[in-house]
């Protein structure tokens, strides 16, 4: 219940980002999805971590995997291309 309020709210704060979101990284899985809704809140990854109830390495995975997706290097900021989206 407290994931579903979570996207609610982050709907009403950010009503397109999840479309500019997947047109920009198609294929995009719902768990990377809930990652970048977190970036794009400014959460931590402790945060994220606590909010979606996974491990550090996961975390670390999922955000290798978004980046990938994005096409953006390692060197670059992946929370930096989620604020600009």
């Amino acid at each position: 219940m407290e994931n579903k309020k979570f996207e609610i709210t982050f709907a009403k704060i950010y009503p397109e980002f999840t479309k500019r979101l997947v047109k920009l990284a198609d294929g995009l899985s719902p768990q990377e999805v809930k990652v970048c809704m977190c970036i794009k809140m400014s959460f931590s990854n402790t945060q994220i971590q606590e909010h979606l109830k996974i491990s550090k390495n996961t975390l670390a995975n999922l955000r290798s995997s978004v980046r990938h997706k994005f096409g953006i290097e390692r060197s670059k900021s992946l929370t930096n291309a989620i604020l600009c989206i």
